[in-house]
């Protein structure tokens, strides 16, 4: 009878603590499947109640509406569509952000705002690149320097240690990529794309995929998406890990009570190597090249997935 009562009361106080956690809402800007794994893992991490909403679901400005009306604790926001919309939504709830690809350009930044960025210093990616191709020592970066020469500067300094060097170049305004690209013949053995408010642009993004099969220069992606669209690999958040990253975020703000405007937005944790083996026979490199890439990929511990 006492071993009964007792464990009546430890599911009585489980179940009271469970409905005093603090609400979260997440946002999703769409169904994608990326994106129900990063729901996972946030779900699977953050020490909260968790609501999914889809943009997709209805109105997006009623959506906003109503999930204001309900007053959350925290709003995660999914995708670049929610997180827009839950910045300009929410003034006085925590919002944190993820899989906003040129996160910079939406300027997300505010008070009770932050998030994880999918992109890092390019250390990895120059590690990477010095490891699978031997060959590069001039390797370029396309930029506005209004928004990322700092940017640009601290990773030629990363280049540098590595025996490469970073060369700028430098494009003010999107319809100028393709003078700035001819610009660029025979002095890049190689381009890295890196979030940028003026690269950030899917012409760009397609003209630098196309100066990599015009002129065999292998090109360093951003995302999954546009290594299958034709750039040699690209070092990507795992959105699984990246939903388990949120959920410790949202932790600090929610339990540790931090305010989310005094987080600066943060690097991914736990990527994976993502790998165009087609652009790979296209650019001409060895048959060795896979094989480099998976021992690399094995010693620093990254997943690897290739795509034809």
């Amino acid at each position: 009878m006492l071993r009964r009562s007792a464990l009546i009361s430890m599911l009585l106080l489980t179940a009271t603590a469970w409905a005093e956690r603090p609400r979260v809402v997440v946002v999703k800007s769409s169904q994608l499947g990326p994106y129900a794994q990063v729901v996972a893992g946030f779900s699977a991490e953050a020490r909260a109640t968790v609501e999914e909403v889809s943009l997709e679901d209805g109105d997006s400005s009623a959506t906003f509406k109503k999930i204001a009306e309900s007053r959350p604790a925290l709003v995660l926001a999914v995708g670049p569509a929610a997180a827009v919309g839950a910045r300009r939504q929410f003034s006085d709830v925590p919002v944190l952000f993820v899989m906003v690809p040129y996160f910079e350009k939406y300027e997300l930044d505010g008070q009770n705002t932050t998030g994880i960025a999918l992109t890092s210093d390019l250390s990895l990616e120059l590690t990477t690149l010095k490891a699978v191709l031997p060959k590069v020592k001039r390797v370029g970066v396309v930029e506005d320097p209004r928004y990322s020469k700092k940017f640009v500067d601290d990773a030629g300094q990363l280049a540098q240690a590595r025996g490469l060097t970073l060369v700028p170049i430098e494009l003010d305004f999107a319809n100028r990529i393709d003078k700035v690209l001819q610009q660029a013949k025979n002095k890049v053995d190689a381009i890295i794309v890196i979030s940028d408010k003026t690269v950030g642009n899917a012409t760009v993004v397609e003209r630098l995929l196309q100066f990599s099969v015009d002129e065999r220069v292998p090109v360093v992606g951003l995302a999954p998406g546009q290594v299958k669209q034709g750039a040699l690999f690209a070092l990507s958040p795992a959105p699984l890990a990246l939903g388990q990253q949120a959920g410790r975020l949202a932790n600090r703000v929610l339990v540790e009570k931090v305010d989310p405007g005094a987080i600066a937005v943060g690097p991914p944790e736990g990527v994976e190597l993502h790998v165009n083996l087609s652009a790979a026979r296209r650019l001409g490199l060895s048959e060795t090249f896979a094989l480099d890439v998976v021992t690399f990929a094995a010693r620093q511990g990254l997943p690897v997935k290739p795509t034809e």
